[in-house]
């Protein structure tokens, strides 16, 4: 086997597709409308871009024009304010926080976001992407992670509070601690990074760099959502307010604006119609939260799959959810200095982190405490199970999202096809020295040529040297310790290095698979594989193997 070994150290470049859909400014009067592809999110109290949005930290902003993360973006807008009766969520302390300066504490921080329409978590592996998060000015990563920018690269330099990141694929939930990395998706700004990283940003301000005091420098992204699909003209909106316990890294209090109007800061609460009154959606003890201590957990993200029926039903365990079920999906984290950090949760039977994405208590489980679905290990953030510190990575923000179907998989590894029986997993290529369930290839994005955001991710191989290719026409062939699936005109995309088990293309400046592929403008169907070395005798004399195929069809 003959790979190129020219390294290509540039990053992840993540791209975005403008939809038609304008945004929607609120005027006096109007109702909150949700308008489908477009993100929204809440900023932090200390964030400097509360001087530019009056009282934003309790506000639900978007990216400006037109809804969507653009490069060097302009500040956001207000799109649905904390208030005032009749327009907004209705919190009741609003009014009272309006023109108060960043770094001084108002009762009124909305720091999880939802409007009930999230992608609902079905059993099995996950696609890359398929959750997206923010987290702290602290946070650091796991070092090893894959696939830069991402919050190891970025976090040094203070360029990650602001930004949205991306997990690169779960092999399933709820399967225990198995590390993995994370990838930027979203810039605070829109501006190159320390890093090098250029991606669309939210029109945010950059860098904030940890210190455990008030320092006004940067902007933290609070609370997140990407609405997919079409939504409701005037929907619910689900969110969660500050608790009042301090910060224990920091010795900073939180805001308190939960207990301020009277609720808890680790309930999950609704605004039905624009201007309230917000209620309690889920209250603590359902989340396996205040058990300990009433008001010491603070529920800190959420991802929302409402099943349609008035009120919240729990989940009893996980995959139950989901619009016509008897269940509500509801996922979340909980804030840095909970009192549940610690204690065993009821699906794992390990601590609680700050980082974990939480289901809530499984019947009959191993304690009355929430349950983790997601470990943060594998959304590639540092925790103190692995020894990295007292304090975990915080997931700040969470959305659950739709990924596009781009590819059709095929050419698998089995029994009967694989050289030696080295049959790998459903769904893969033959088995290799590393991995029993052999290597797979997923595509994700959107495979149009005039709008190409098409990534190829290979998982599951050595590391070392792997080629992407392209070609015309199926195969299915013994080659190596693998099976060759594309044939015809072949086009090699580019040789990737995997790091963790793991690779893309095309990352950094790389061509787009479509130019790099010379697709017609009129589109068509390609087929596309992966072919890794893997030096370590296993099942031939051959030192390589393959994925499984993947075809995708273009549109123009």
């Amino acid at each position: 086997m003959r790979l190129s070994l020219r390294t290509n150290s540039r990053i992840l470049r993540t791209r975005f597709v403008i939809g038609p859909a304008a945004l929607a400014c609120l005027a006096s009067g109007a109702a909150a409308q949700v308008v489908p592809q477009r993100v929204t999110f809440s900023i932090d109290w200390m964030s400097p871009s509360r001087a530019l949005i009056p009282a934003s930290h309790g506000d639900v902003l978007a990216p400006m024009p037109g809804g969507m993360p653009s490069f060097a973006a302009p500040p956001p807008a207000v799109v649905i304010p904390g208030g005032p009766v009749g327009v907004g969520l209705g919190i009741p302390s609003y009014g009272g926080c309006i023109g108060t300066p960043p770094g001084v504490p108002c009762p009124i921080e909305l720091d999880a976001l939802s409007y009930g329409s999230d992608a609902v978590i079905r059993p099995g592996p996950t696609p890359a992407h398929t959750y997206e998060f923010s987290v702290d000015e602290f946070a650091t990563g796991i070092p090893g992670s894959p696939l830069a920018p991402n919050v190891l690269s970025e976090a040094p330099c203070g360029d990650s509070a602001a930004d949205i990141f991306g997990d690169l694929g779960q092999p399933g939930a709820a399967m225990g601690i198995m590390p993995n990395g994370n990838t930027g998706m979203i810039d605070g700004n829109g501006l190159p990074s320390c890093s090098g990283a250029v991606y669309p940003g939210l029109g945010l301000r950059e860098p904030n760099m940890p210190a455990p005091v008030a320092v006004i420098d940067g902007d933290d992204v609070d609370a997140y959502d990407f609405q997919d699909g079409v939504s409701p003209a005037v929907p619910a909106v689900y969110f969660s307010l500050d608790a009042a316990f301090p910060d224990p890294l920091t010795g900073l209090p939180n805001t308190g604006a939960g207990p301020a109007n009277g609720f808890p800061g680790a309930a999950v609460l609704v605004t039905l119609v624009p201007g309230g009154p917000p209620v309690v959606y889920a209250a603590p003890a359902l989340l396996g939260l205040n058990l300990l201590a009433l008001g010491q957990d603070d529920l800190d993200a959420l991802a929302l799959a409402e099943n349609g029926a008035p009120g919240f039903q729990a989940s009893p365990a996980p995959f139950a959810w989901g619009p016509g079920t008897p269940f509500d999906m509801l996922l979340f984290s909980v804030r840095r200095g909970s009192a549940v950090v610690g204690m065993p949760d009821s699906l794992l039977g390990i601590p609680i982190c700050e980082g974990d994405i939480l289901i809530p208590p499984v019947a009959g489980g191993l304690s009355p405490f929430p349950g983790i679905f997601v470990p943060a290990e594998n959304l590639g953030l540092a925790t103190f199970r692995l020894g990295l510190g007292n304090f975990s990575d915080e997931l700040d923000a969470l959305d659950t999202r739709w990924q596009p179907q781009t590819a059709t998989s095929y050419c698998f590894g089995t029994a009967t096809t694989c050289p030696c029986g080295n049959a790998g997993a459903p769904g893969n290529g033959c088995a290799n020295n590393l991995f029993a369930a052999g290597a797979n290839l997923t595509a994700t994005g959107n495979a149009q040529v005039s709008a190409d955001t098409v990534l190829l991710t290979g998982t599951n191989m050595p590391n070392g040297p792997c080629l992407y290719f392209q070609g015309t026409l199926q195969a299915s062939a013994i080659f190596g310790d693998g099976l060759r699936c594309v044939g015809g005109a072949v086009i090699r995309l580019g040789v990737k290095f995997n790091v963790g088990n793991t690779s893309a293309y095309p990352t950094g400046a790389d061509p787009l698979v479509s130019v790099k592929g010379m697709i017609p403008a009129a589109g068509g169907t390609r087929f596309y594989q992966g072919w890794y070395r893997d030096a370590v005798p296993f099942c031939t004399a051959s030192t390589f193997n393959l994925t499984n195929g993947v075809a995708i069809t273009w549109t123009p």
